[in-house]
């Protein structure tokens, strides 16, 4: 027989809220570390997409990073006048736009990921190493359950 919840136990923080809380933290403290590399999250997914798997069609990137063409546009447009990647068309199809990682785009990349390494052992500083990767699991159980429920209305 499940014990019954206390008064006490309503006055904790739901899951949800509690991931939320720390999702705000963790937004925040690493927007701002990015900042210091001119760059956002996204932008730092999008460079180490393309570092690991190199030069990737434009059309592609947005379906990998699940973007909406137009906003990826906005986001490729700063990273390619900072020279960070170049676009080009495809010399095979003319009508597609391949997206390559320069050598500057490395460099700000490695920098970066110094910096989102550090934060994250800051913010995941009470976690011992099977605690973290114990999250980090469940983290991917969790993104992977929301693109299976992508049609699942809330309500």
């Amino acid at each position: 027989m499940a014990a019954q919840p206390t008064p006490e136990d309503e006055l904790l923080p739901s899951a949800a809220v509690l991931l939320a809380l720390a999702g705000q933290e963790a937004t925040r403290r690493l927007r701002d570390v990015l900042a210091e590399h001119d760059l956002t999250p996204r932008q730092l997914q999008l460079l180490a997409l393309l570092n690991h798997r190199g030069a990737v069609g434009q059309r592609e990137l947005g379906r990998t990073m699940d973007v909406d063409p137009s906003v990826l546009v906005a986001m490729l447009n700063p990273l390619e006048s900072d020279r960070l990647i170049t676009r080009r068309r495809d010399p095979a199809d003319r009508r597609r736009h391949v997206v390559t990682l320069t050598a500057a785009g490395e460099r700000r990349l490695a920098a970066a990921e110094r910096s989102r390494i550090e934060i994250e052992d800051a913010l995941f500083a009470p976690l011992d190493d099977r605690a973290r990767g114990q999250l980090q699991a469940l983290l991917l159980a969790l993104r992977d359950g929301f693109a299976d429920d992508s049609g699942c209305d809330a309500s």
